[in-house]
């Protein structure tokens, strides 16, 4: 089998329309149609509004994807495609074109779970074969993983590319999720998480606090919906003593944003400590866009003697170009389908867990 199959690989999960070709690990594009502004005024993503722009917009970008790469569909190897977790109706519609082409093409079918795409995203490489992991990817193993997304904050364990065991997960609200309730209660619009952080850059530690949740669970789960009501009250106690939004609005998105770091930082501890042969940390999803989180999850990796593992900017969100980064190991493993039956039969699965 050839060391760097070709890869196109299809992401439909929320909101974004992406799709991506891979040489092995080398990125040859990667094209993402947003559709934030359309689901902004609607103060969070629609999934049948998502669906139908999915639909709209998957031919285009798959035509797209494949120009930039300069390559043909007969050219590619290997089509992937997330299947889970994501909303079902806008999961299928990505997960029944790849099929489609799978079969129409003869080429074998690879499912990803989204997650993984998530915490292998550190491992893409440019066009070049440049990145920050760019040879003895094994080496990184035994490992931890961060992944922090609108709908997930978990911490994974694992031993090896391909064996995930889940330490931590969220019990409601996700971290991405109360980034953008906060950010609706202050009219900040969707999504909220960058707004939030730019506000609280101008803000200063204490002067707004908040309860770091789960702090003493002895447990290494997530909770945010408890934070989510604390900001709530906090943000009425405030309007209803008539103190003008700007004395306040800096300073509550700074206590904010530092209770969301300290909860992760507290479970992280936890898992390192109980995990002492770790020798690396993975992080991917949308909430480390902030460089904020991203530079504070990084400093306790390195006080800890970890590698720290993350991706470009770009490929910390959802797109596909994760999707082909796992697609590409599970054909390593062999983990692919060329039976028309058995690719027919493979099905969305919206809950779909890491482990």
């Amino acid at each position: 089998m050839n060391n760097e199959p070709l890869i196109i690989a299809f992401d439909t999960s929320c909101d974004d329309t992406s799709v991506a070709v891979l040489k092995g690990r080398k990125i040859l594009s990667s094209v993402v149609s947003s559709q934030v502004e359309i689901h902004a005024q609607w103060g969070g993503v629609v999934p049948d509004i998502a669906r139908r722009e999915h639909e709209k917009n998957l031919p285009m970008v798959y035509e797209e994807a494949l120009k930039k790469a300069k390559v043909t569909i007969e050219d590619i190897e290997f089509v992937a495609s997330t299947y889970g977790p994501g909303l079902a109706i806008d999961l299928e519609v990505g997960l029944n074109f790849a099929k489609e082409l799978s079969i129409k093409y003869s080429k074998p079918f690879v499912p990803v779970n989204h997650m993984e795409g998530h915490l292998l995203s550190g491992l893409l490489l440019n066009s070049k074969g440049k990145g920050l992991v760019e040879e003895n990817v094994e080496d990184l193993f035994p490992a931890l993983g961060l992944l922090i997304s609108g709908k997930h904050t978990e911490l994974i364990q694992s031993s090896k590319i391909g064996e995930y065991k889940k330490l931590g997960e969220t019990l409601d609200d996700a971290a991405g999720e109360a980034f953008d309730k906060v950010s609706r209660m202050l009219n900040f619009g969707y999504p909220g998480g960058p707004v939030i952080c730019e506000f609280a850059k101008k803000g200063k530690t204490g002067n707004i606090s908040f309860t770091v949740p789960m702090k003493n669970s002895g447990d290494m789960n997530f909770s945010y919906s408890g934070l989510k009501t604390a900001a709530l009250y906090k943000t009425k106690e405030l309007r209803e003593a008539n103190i003008p939004e700007k004395e306040w609005i800096y300073d509550f998105c700074r206590g904010f944003l530092d209770t969301i770091k300290e909860s992760l930082k507290v479970k992280l501890e936890m898992a390192m400590e109980k995990v002492p042969e770790v020798k690396s940390l993975f992080v991917g999803g949308g909430v480390f866009n902030s460089e904020e989180i991203l530079r504070y999850i990084g400093s306790i990796a390195k006080d800890n003697g970890l590698n720290f593992v993350y991706s470009e900017k770009e490929y910390r969100g959802d797109n596909a170009a994760m999707i082909g980064i796992a697609a590409f190991f599970m054909i390593q493993r062999k983990e692919y389908l060329t039976n028309t039956k058995e690719i027919m039969e493979i099905d969305r699965e919206p809950r779909l867990s890491l482990s």
